[in-house]
């Protein structure tokens, strides 16, 4: 059994969205990954799911820099969803960028958990595995 039911990607570099579903598969971290390309697909898509009545994923990569709509962005439409839908939701900030101004940036969201500096290392999965357990 997987440690969480779902997870999503966004982010708009396909071989990163591809060797993190492959490392994820191997730690057994979810049975769903849902895969978004830029931020206005991605809140589409979720607002979506919350028609439908469908849980959103308990764990979000996301990049920053994206075409349409970036990160911050779909941070600032995505934190304004009902807390009952959202607040069960770990967000994770996935990027190249290693800008103190950024990672302070992203304390001030409150789904935000951590910063991390892409490509996502099997140590940054084992951590956010362990603040499940």
């Amino acid at each position: 059994m997987s440690i969480f039911s779902s997870c999503c990607i966004i982010d708009d570099d396909e071989f990163f969205s591809v060797s993190t579903k492959t490392t994820l598969k191997h730690y057994d971290f979810c049975d769903n990954i849902l895969y978004y390309s830029e931020g206005q697909e991605a809140i589409d898509g979720l607002v979506g799911l919350l028609v439908e009545n469908i849980t959103l994923p308990d764990v979000i990569f996301l990049d920053l820099n994206m075409p349409n709509r970036d990160g911050w962005s779909f941070l600032e439409e995505f934190e304004a969803l009902p807390i009952d839908k959202i607040g069960h939701i770990q967000i994770y900030i996935t990027s190249s960028f290693i800008s103190p101004s950024f990672m302070e940036k992203a304390k001030k969201y409150k789904l935000v958990k951590d910063y991390l500096v892409k490509p996502l290392t099997e140590d940054a999965i084992k951590k956010i595995i362990a603040s499940k357990e």
